[in-house]
């Protein structure tokens, strides 16, 4: 008893990862990871089936989540910086059903929130799933946290990390044993956070899965309220107004959606179709009609679809025009008081001025960003090596028919990267590491015309019909990083559910690796995957 009461003080050193024990559930309140600054403040057991409902700042994460797989649900706090802190949950499934992998979910808008959609997403799959709130408690829509600079920091990358490195932790303590590899998945804002960390954390992840990114957040913000200068105040003659789309949707479906060989409602290459705007003019003494647009309407609706270059000089780009085929949605961003997103930035981050008037947005403004960088928030550093070297794989995907985010920002960001590596003459490397998939017909993240579920992140925890790789963007990913360069994606098949619910699909089909696109073979059924086929040389 003597000898075991000396050793009690040095017992007391050993963790239960050093000894290569775990902790149950319960006992993980009140442990302190990352060096103390990560505390578990909650450990809570949720019941296999269970029905969970949160109760965050942002409502879009509290959708019911049925038939939650057992896990142990706990949350941290963390010091961020010494006047900032975050909170992140991480839920771990039971031990038989954990995958041995540690899966990090993003965030949408300016939402500083747990994101359970993808938590469970994540959990259902067999990751013990971490998410975080970035370091404050709002909506997506709100963005007022940006005018302090540390909680701006912690949305931009930092809240991220922190959460990640703390996640790692806890697993090894529950679990006992380290996860065999760490992933990331998340979309719009999502899509901007994994490509961050890539850019600022190479050791975070060994895998990212980037959806509908913002690589260049200042310039998309800038973009979101150059297109809509047209547009406000509602009085202006150029104003198109809701009632509208719909019939400029139909138009240019019906002069390109043939392109492909196949009329079904998707243009598949948005990049071979010029829009006749001209045909949508309305004759004269039909100006106020639905079915046409007025002369200064038309005007508006061409500068939406070009690039918006400075000062007018080609080849000094600030932000790609929006695609054809996402006309049916524009009004989200364009038929408000004021456009979405964009005026936030600028008057909390950049201007931190809340009565700065969006509409005398000039070229300056955007210059003044980008010496800015609210929060570090632009992933645009196109030097990959450290990733890279580490073995890390970069998967990213747009819908060709985002309204927010325009889909042309994700070639133009895969070509910042091969020819940062074509200056070091090894353009032929990227190919290795990081890929690129636009997705026909899909909107932003999710839904629209085209085969959209692809096992990604916010698309509402909607499975594909087969749980395997070639149906999942994650998957795909999973694959690629733990199998090697044999298993790298050229292409994923995309499904469509009728009335996008499952399990009864409307029509599956290839999403292929940038640039190109599924091509109908001629024969064969067009709503079946195998009647298309992806090139799979790069032209």
């Amino acid at each position: 008893m003597m000898l075991l009461n000396l050793l009690l003080p040095f017992l007391a050193l050993i963790t239960p990862t050093q000894a290569g024990c775990s902790l149950a559930c319960s006992s993980l309140v009140g442990q302190s990871f990352s060096n103390g600054s990560a505390i578990v403040v909650f450990a809570e057991q949720l019941l296999n089936g269970s029905t969970f409902v949160g109760t965050s700042a942002n409502a879009g994460y509290n959708t019911p989540q049925v038939a939650v797989p057992q896990a142990c649900r706990i949350g941290l706090t963390f010091a961020t910086s010494k006047n900032s802190s975050a909170q992140a949950e991480l839920w771990l499934p039971a031990g038989s059903q954990w995958n041995s992998r540690v899966l990090t979910v993003g965030n949408s808008g300016w939402a500083g929130a747990v994101n359970y959609p993808d938590v469970v997403w994540g959990l259902r799959k067999g990751f013990a799933t971490v998410s975080t709130n970035t370091g404050h408690n709002s909506s997506s829509s709100d963005g007022s946290f940006l005018s302090d600079p540390d909680q701006a920091i912690n949305w931009g990358h930092r809240a991220l990390h922190l959460s990640v490195m703390a996640a790692k932790e806890v697993v090894l303590a529950h679990y006992g044993k380290s996860s065999s590899y760490s992933y990331y998945a998340g979309c719009s804002t999502g899509g901007r956070q994994g490509l961050n960390a890539a850019e600022r954390y190479p050791a975070d992840f060994d895998g990212v899965l980037s959806g509908s990114a913002i690589p260049w957040q200042t310039h998309t913000a800038s973009w979101q309220i150059y297109v809509a200068l047209q547009q406000y105040p509602a009085t202006r003659s150029s104003y198109i107004p809701t009632t509208k789309w719909p019939f400029i949707a139909a138009a240019v479906l019906e002069q390109c959606d043939g392109l492909d060989g196949v009329a079904d409602g998707i243009i598949m290459d948005p990049s071979k179709c010029e829009v006749d705007i001209d045909a949508l003019q309305c004759d004269a003494g039909t100006l106020n009609a639905t079915a046409c647009l007025t002369d200064d309407q038309a005007v508006n609706l061409a500068r939406m679809y070009a690039p918006w270059l400075r000062n007018g000089t080609v080849g000094a780009l600030v932000n790609p025009g929006i695609s054809p085929s996402g006309e049916a949605t524009f009004s989200y961003l364009m038929n408000g008081e004021e456009p979405q997103f964009g005026p936030t930035f600028y008057r909390y981050g950049v201007h931190n001025d809340t009565s700065w008037d969006f509409t005398t947005l000039t070229v300056a403004d955007v210059v003044l960003a980008d010496s800015i960088n609210p929060g570090g928030a632009n992933a645009y550093n196109p030097d990959l090596r450290p990733f890279q070297s580490r073995g890390g794989k970069v998967i990213q995907y747009h819908g060709y028919s985002d309204p927010l985010i325009p889909s042309l920002n994700a070639p133009a960001w895969h070509n910042t990267v091969e020819d940062f590596y074509r200056s070091l003459g090894k353009s032929n490397e990227v190919q290795d590491f990081y890929r690129l998939f636009m997705v026909p017909g899909m909107g932003h993240c999710s839904s629209g015309a085209g085969a959209w579920v692809i096992d990604g992140a916010s698309q509402g925890g909607i499975e594909p019909p087969v749980t395997d790789s070639n149906y999942s963007m994650l998957l795909s990913l999973v694959d690629w990083v733990e199998g090697g360069t044999s298993a790298a994606p050229e292409r994923v098949i995309g499904t469509k559910y009728v009335g996008d619910v499952a399990p009864l699909v409307q029509f599956t089909r290839p999403v292929c690796r940038w640039p190109h696109v599924a091509k109908y073979n001629g024969l064969g059924d067009v709503a079946n995957a195998d009647s298309w086929s992806c090139p799979t040389a790069r032209t």
